[in-house]
């Protein structure tokens, strides 16, 4: 008779290892996570704001905590795997293991601790970079399909050195005296100088979009009926991309700024100069000046106001003479001689009705192989999209000087 043997059980290794292979393990995980630390300039953009310094020093910290608890969990199934592995023609079961209560407790103790300092940490850094900061410069956003304006401010106190304000037209002085003793005035591009603390307050005309600077580090909703708020400071002078980081139609994607071929800075960006004196002497004061003195030819003032973004026109629609190359909406160029054509099927009694009409009621005449995405521009103030009919009038009458080209 052959006789059975009962397997031999598993031998059972330490499971304590030494304390020099403790030491070397916890070095490794630190040099780990801190070698992980140090891939955060080549992750993230460069810092531009102190707003980004606070995020990015908070980044830093959980991908230094993450990198620890990685390296460890997967340190640990490594060496499980290697050590306690079964070797060839073990066929026993393994040693009978119960739970260890201490182990449990540290387990779940140490990342409950872990999440309550990150918590901490990110509320603290939520707070500081919304702080109010003394001596901030306001600046209006308005987001609409789809472009971003901004809105600046000029009062008698921050008139151009050029301007005199006796000078001024009597209807501007009227505004620069008046309860508000404001003009205000819009760039498709958002302008400012370093050290400067900005508030962005910020609107939608339309439907839900999202104000980002990657390289100051905010992002803020910005949402129809309501107003939203961020702030920053930059401390590094450049020309920096502003995106559209929620998706509002098939427009999007010509909210963010893109470089054109020959160079040329196209859609929204942030533009900071070195000096407040370089902001000024290349952006404020022109701009100021522009519309602190209008020019009396309805046209060339309707040009101005087109090239000034203070409307979503440029993203939407080709025009040579303003630079727009979009291609959401007809083509601009040649309106002045269609306008007349397409009166006479509308029922309008001219161009200049006909542009009139479409700017006020874009959803009544659709261009064929267009969709009704224009905005409607209201007369009413308290209304979104609103366009005063000085504005219109002047629009109009710039674009009825569009006749260059009559195809399209």
């Amino acid at each position: 008779m052959s006789s059975s043997h009962p397997p031999t059980p598993r031998s059972n290794p330490s499971l304590m290892p030494s304390l020099s292979l403790i030491i070397v393990g916890v070095v490794v995980i630190i040099a780990g996570a801190l070698g992980l630390t140090l891939l955060v300039p080549q992750i993230l953009p460069p810092q531009a704001s102190t707003q980004a310094q606070q995020v990015d020093q908070l980044f830093t910290f959980l991908l230094f905590f993450g990198g620890v608890i990685f390296i460890l969990v997967e340190g640990l199934i490594l060496v499980s795997v290697i050590r306690f592995r079964a070797r060839p023609g073990d066929l026993s079961d393994g040693p009978p293991i119960h739970g260890n209560t201490m182990l449990e407790l540290v387990w779940t103790a140490v990342p409950a601790v872990l999440v309550a300092v990150l918590a901490i940490l990110s509320y603290v850094v939520w707070v500081n970079t919304r702080a109010v900061v003394p001596n901030e410069m306001t600046v209006g956003a308005t987001a609409a399909r789809f472009a971003w304006t901004f809105n600046y401010e000029v009062s008698q106190d921050t008139l151009p050195t050029t301007l005199n304000f006796s000078d001024l037209k009597p209807e501007v002085q009227t505004d620069l005296t008046d309860e508000d003793g404001v003009v205000h005035f819009s760039n498709p591009k958002l302008y400012t100088w370093v050290d400067q603390p900005i508030v962005m307050e910020m609107q939608s005309q339309d439907v839900n979009h999202a104000f980002w600077v990657p390289a100051m580090r905010v992002k803020q909703d910005v949402l129809p009926g309501r107003t939203t708020e961020i702030r920053f400071t930059p401390t590094e002078a450049g020309n920096y991309r502003i995106v559209c980081a929620e998706l509002c139609g098939s427009g999007h994607g010509a909210m963010a700024g893109e470089v054109g071929r020959d160079g040329e800075l196209l859609g929204a960006w942030l533009i900071v100069y070195a000096t407040e004196e370089e902001y000024l002497a290349n952006f404020f004061d022109d701009a100021a000046t522009a519309v602190l003195v209008p020019p009396d030819d309805p046209a060339l003032l309707g040009r101005q106001i087109l090239a000034s973004g203070a409307y979503p026109c440029a993203t939407c629609h080709t025009l040579d003479d303003q630079g727009w190359t979009g291609n959401i909406g007809p083509n601009l160029n040649g309106i002045g001689d269609r306008a007349a054509e397409r009166a006479q099927t509308t029922g309008d009694a001219d161009g200049a009705a006909y542009i009139e009409h479409s700017l006020r009621h874009p959803g009544d005449f659709l261009v064929p192989g267009f969709g009704n995405l224009m905005p409607q521009f209201n007369p009413d103030q308290g209304q979104p999209n609103y366009m005063p009919q000085n504005d219109l009038e002047a629009i109009v009458a710039y674009l009825l000087t569009q006749t260059a080209n009559p195809s399209n």
